[in-house]
């Protein structure tokens, strides 16, 4: 047996933040339905988890579409699972129409699981560069470019162009509303992964022009993993979320509910009941995304001011996820027996986890959702700690 040693630490990890679930919902999740893995299957009529109408997953599928904006959405195992999901939809329908290129067009910080989908999927990847130290940012007209590359190259459109919201190195928000009206000009589908985003602040795939939506409910939707959504409009719902046409050449069985993107059936245990309980709250929470925004940015002017430390990406930054060049931590804790490890263990004996270990030359970090109090522990943690070094 084991036990959690930082149940009562403060998290600051940016990829747990967004995922949290609300105390009010703990109690009643594992009590009522933490008693097995199927959880959501005692009732289940049609073979699929998300056409179960007790519990409610097929309605509460329909609200997630809605609140995204989309027409249609699927549970997923992760995010990395809805990716896999739509490459594959576009796989089959670049394989049928013949008028795209076996490539896609993704940004230079796209998340690894964006690559791998793509590998999966029989696609090469190309990119274009971002602007470098300090801030690597990109233009919205680099897909355009880029699609014309591969045109000029190859006779044909790009099959996808990839977008991530926020990225997972510097916090930094693409400009997702220009790079929509771009794709949709040339002609080309748009896949937007908003796993840090969706379900921290406002997403609206209609509004930027998104022909796909990938989300991760355990990093931005308060959820368990592994629990992710794929959201589509009417126009690709047929292909996206196609069902299963195989026949058993001997058995003659069938399986006609199961939908293959997403591998026949997707979680139907509590990861998705913890994502049904929470939906409540991350529908509230998105209102005080701004007023996030502000106590980030505040909180980062103050890390800061401790001096020799900066932040990386946009100014004012637009996402909770920061990431600090610290160079002054890097020196100083050369002359500490841990070395790197030193300033995560530091943190961890004053009661804040989240930090990678190993790590000193850079710090990525959350604050997102924290209260008053508990951000003023982590800034002084902070201060502690270069006070520490500089002994």
């Amino acid at each position: 047996m084991f036990d959690n040693p930082y149940k009562d630490h403060t998290v600051i990890n940016a990829l747990m933040r967004g995922g949290i679930l609300p105390v009010e919902i703990r109690e009643r999740l594992y009590d009522q339905w933490g008693d097995l893995g199927y959880v959501a299957c005692y009732d289940c009529l049609e073979g699929r988890s998300s056409l179960c109408s007790k519990p409610p997953v097929r309605k509460f599928l329909s609200r997630i579409a809605a609140f995204f904006g989309a027409d249609a959405a699927e549970h997923t195992f992760g995010c990395r699972a809805a990716q896999f999901a739509v490459l594959r939809a576009v796989r089959e329908f670049c394989d049928m129409d013949g008028n795209y290129a076996d490539i896609i067009v993704t940004d230079p910080n796209s998340h690894y699981s964006t690559n791998i989908a793509a590998e999966m999927n029989s696609f090469r990847v190309v990119e274009f560069p971002h602007d470098g130290y300090p801030t690597y940012t990109f233009p919205a007209e680099a897909y355009a470019e880029q699609i014309e590359k591969v045109k000029a190259d190859t006779g044909k459109l790009p099959a996808l162009a990839v977008v991530t919201h926020a990225d997972p190195y510097y916090g930094n928000i693409a400009p997702v509303e220009d790079i929509g009206k771009i794709c949709q000009d040339k002609g080309v589908p748009l896949m937007v992964n908003a796993a840090y985003t969706g379900g921290v602040a406002p997403v609206n795939m209609k509004e930027i022009g998104a022909s796909f939506l990938t989300l991760s409910a355990h990093k931005s939707m308060m959820s368990l993993a592994p629990l992710g959504y794929v959201a589509t409009t009417y126009e690709w719902t047929d292909r996206l979320f196609s069902t299963s046409r195989t026949v058993g050449s001997w058995t003659g069985r069938s399986f006609g509910k199961k939908i293959p993107n997403i591998f026949g059936c997707s979680v139907g245990g509590l990861p998705l009941i913890s994502g049904m309980f929470s939906f409540p709250f991350v529908e509230k929470r998105i209102k005080n995304w701004d007023e996030e925004l502000t106590k980030t940015n505040d909180f980062a002017d103050k890390l800061e001011d401790i001096g020799d430390i900066m932040l990386l990406g946009q100014r004012p930054h637009r996402h909770h996820l920061l990431h600090f060049e610290t160079p002054r931590f890097w020196e100083l804790s050369k002359n500490k027996r841990e070395k790197g490890f030193f300033i995560a263990k530091f943190m961890i004996r004053n009661g804040i986890v989240g930090l990678h270990r190993g790590m000193s030359k850079h710090v990525k970090m959350s604050v997102y959702g924290l209260t008053d109090d508990e951000r003023k522990k982590v800034l002084d943690a902070f201060r502690e700690l270069a006070g520490v070094l500089d002994a």
